[in-house]
Order: structure tokens, then sequence, then C-alpha cells
């Protein structure tokens, strides 16, 4: 047990450092695992270090493995839930290695990492790429002989699919494989396009047009990896749209949807119906305000991207699917908003005056201590509730949103307006409780009306207890 808990403490330390710091001791372990030295745990320290070092987006030392995987870096992912074209697990770049070392390169691999090592290490870059790139092609060799003799539904693949953990690792492996053979071929495009586009330009889609001119006659095969590649780098992913347009020389969505291009609109779409699910997911009992609303904005942005794209077609097949996607997302959220309201309104509680029936005055219930556990989670509800303003336009849940909104809000500055009397009229020693509620009241106000508009309710507060 003591280990795990040294480990943990390390990670701990590890994830706390200086961005500066992190960054100069990753460099001085990698470099010291080329060289040689296994007096540090260097796998545990840099696991420790990772996430840090992913959020800086900070450039590494060029290790062997490292630079292998360069030919596909674009389409590695941290995290999935499940395997599309163009997205390989990091975690299956682990698997393939330690395969190689055991058993795919068993003898040689030990050797083309060392010859890496030393001429990373002595900063002899020709040398470098040329192993590399003998290293490249031995692992594709290697992994085309084991592959083509596991055919679907054959017992090989059975075989593999069980060493390697997964259909979906065998998948990634399968991609790798074919990028990996195919690097030279698209070294060009992978050089010259900015590492992160932030608007696809003329200028962008013509040099694309040319690659993928080029690539098309001599190997097919690779031709979806040019969007593929485009839309691991776009800041508006959607844009990447464009491109199958541009590719098969189409304007009809129909028509376009149908070619090799039309992987990159199927991804997309994937991406915007999986944010969907997601929202209707959600649990009321039991979720994260935060969680939905960042699910929300992605939706949103995505889904305005989208239909700028290819518009809300009906006879296309992408977009009759983006209608689809848009109605679900939209109902899930008409159904969370709508309980808004109920959830908020019952953490302040109000009892009808007189004779009047529902439609009566009311005033607020201090018959018992304010219920903090239904207050914080009327505060979720707000968070929610506020926090979806933006999107309601884009995820076409306006009119529930404005009636939840409308509802809560006058019925926050109708409690604040009845509290006011209370306090006047109370007894001193009965101020408390009503305090309390009104505390409650306040916070939940500053997160749906926000403070400028609470800030008048406490002053009006204020007043009625200086009598």
């Amino acid at each position: 047990m003591q280990l795990p808990v040294k480990e943990h403490e390390l990670k701990q330390f590890l994830g706390s450092l200086p961005s500066d710091k992190a960054l100069t001791l990753a460099a001085a372990v990698e470099r010291g695992r080329l060289a040689g030295d296994s007096k540090l745990p260097a796998d545990l320290i840099l696991e420790g270090l990772r996430p840090q070092l992913r959020r800086m987006n900070a450039r590494r030392i060029a290790t062997p493995q490292r630079l292998v995987c360069e030919a596909f870096a674009d389409f590695l992912v941290n995290e999935r839930d499940f395997k599309q074209p163009g997205r390989i697990a990091r975690a299956s770049v682990r698997t393939l290695w330690r395969w190689l070392a055991k058993e795919g390169l068993r003898v040689t691999l030990a050797d083309f990492e060392s010859q890496i090592a030393r001429a990373v290490l002595t900063r002899e870059a020709k040398r470098q790429a040329d192993i590399t790139t003998m290293l490249q092609n031995e692992i594709a060799s290697v992994l085309r002989a084991v592959l083509e003799r596991a055919g679907d539904g054959s017992a090989e693949r059975r075989a593999l699919v069980q060493k390697f953990g997964g259909e979906d690792t065998l998948a990634d492996i399968e991609e790798m494989t074919l990028l990996l053979s195919g690097a030279v071929e698209l070294n060009p495009l992978r050089g010259l396009l900015p590492k992160r586009i932030d608007m696809l330009t003329e200028q962008h889609t013509s040099f694309v047009r040319d690659m993928y001119d080029q690539l098309s006659p001599r190997r097919p095969e690779l031709c979806p990896y040019v969007g593929l590649l485009v839309l691991a780098r776009l800041k508006r992913p959607w844009e990447a749209l464009r491109l199958a347009a541009v590719m098969s020389r189409r304007t009809n969505e129909i028509l376009f949807s149908q070619t090799d291009m039309g992987v990159v609109g199927d991804i997309l779409l994937a991406d915007m119906e999986h944010l969907a699910l997601d929202i209707a997911s959600v649990r009321p009992d039991m979720f994260d305000p935060d969680l939905v609303l960042n699910k929300l904005e992605r939706f949103v942005q995505m889904s305005g991207g989208l239909v700028r794209e290819i518009g809300v077609r009906r006879d296309g097949k992408w977009g009759q699917r983006l209608i689809k996607i848009r109605q679900l997302a939209s109902d899930a959220m008409d159904a969370l908003i709508a309980r808004a309201p109920r959830e908020i309104l019952a953490a302040l509680p109000v009892q009808r005056l007189g004779a009047f029936g529902g439609r009566g005055p009311r005033r607020p219930d201090l018959s018992r201590e304010p219920d903090f556990a239904k207050i914080e989670r009327a505060l979720q509800w707000g968070r929610l509730l506020a926090g979806a303003t933006p999107y309601a336009g884009g995820g076409a849940f306006v009119a529930s949103h404005k009636d939840a909104f409308d509802e809560v809000s006058q019925y926050l500055r109708s409690y604040a307006e009845n509290m006011v009397s209370e306090l006047r009229a109370l007894d001193f020693d009965k101020r408390p409780r009503a305090e309390a509620y009104m505390q409650q009241a306040e916070r939940l106000s500053d997160t749906i009306l926000g403070v400028e508009e609470t800030d008048l309710m406490r002053r009006r507060v204020a007043a009625a207890l200086a009598r």
C-alpha cells in the first residue's frame, strides 16, 4: 500500500509545479532517458507532468516513439467515446509500442531507439530523420504482414483483438499502419499547413485541392486523410465541410456527402450527435450545470457552423440528420429548463394569505429554518437557467427558456418585496430567520438576475433592518 501512496503524493507535487519548472524537469528527464540514465523513475515523473504539459501545449524533447508517431500526430486524441476515422487513442500507441518491443520488432527495436537517441542528443538532424524513416518503414512492414492474415471474422483477427485489448485498438493500429506507409505522401501537407488554422481561407483550400489531386491517382486510400488532417487543425471544425465540396467539385450536398471527403461531415455530425445525446441523458436529480453548459455551448457552436456550411436541407443525408440532432437537443433542453422554476422556487417557500386560493397574495413562509439542501439544488438550477441564456436561440429552446426565466425572475422580485415588508413588521428577535432566507434569496438573485439588480434588493433590506 505504501508505494501507491508515495506515487500519488509525487504526482500531486509534480502537478503543482509552475509551468516553467515542469517543462524544464520534463526536458531533463527525457534527455536523461535518451542517454540511458535509469536512476530516476522517468515514466512515473512524466506521467505526473503530462496533464500540465498538455495544457501548455509545450514542445517536447524528440524521442524515438514521438518521432515515429509524427506521421499520425494530428490524429492522436487523449479521450474518445468511440472509434472514428482519423481519431487514434494515445493509449493505442503505448499498446503498439509494447507489442513491438516484445514481439513485432523484438530483435531490432532497441537498436533503432538507441540510434535515434544518439542522433537526437548529438543534434544530427539528418541522421535522426533517416533512422526514423527506416523505423517507420519497419513498423509498417511488420504490421502489414500481421494484418494481412487477420481478415474480418478470422481466427487470426480474434487473436489480435484479444492481444491488443479490443477491436477499437486494433482499428487504431490498422490506421497507424496506413498512415505510416503514407507518411511520405502526407508530409508535404502536414509541413505546409499551419498547426492551428483559425479560419479556412481560399489559399488553404487551393493548396489542399492540389495535394488531393496529386494523391488521388497514386494513393486513393489516403485521400480521406487530407480532409481529416485539416479537420484536426481547424479552430472552427465545421469549415472542413467546404473541403468536401471543393474536392468533389460539387455544390450538391447529396452528392458530395457520398465522396471519400464525406467522412469529414460524418464525423462532425457524429460529434454533434454525441453532444446532443449527452445533453439528453442529463439526470435532473443529479447533474453538474457547468458540465451541461459546456456541452451546450459546444453543441450550439457546432450546430450554427454546420447550418451555415450545409444549410438545413431536408433532401440531403447530412441535412436530415442535422435536423434530427438539433431536435433531440432542443427537446432535452426544453424539458430541463421547464423544470428549473419548480426546483428554484422550492428553496424559498411562501404561504397563501386569506381565502383567495391560489391567486391570492403570498408571504414568505418562515415557519421553519431554510433547507440548505434545497437551496444548493436551487443554485444549481439557477446556474443552468442563467448560463443557458446565450444559447437559447441557437439551441432552439427560446420559448421554454423565456417562460422559465420570466417566472423565476418575477418570483424572486416579489419574494424580495414581501420579505422587506416582513422585516419591517417582525419583532427584533424574529428577524434572524427572515434574514437567513433573504440571504439565500440574494444568492439566487446574484446567480439568475445578476449582482447589479441584487444590490438594489440588498439596499432595500438594509433600509428595512435599520428601522
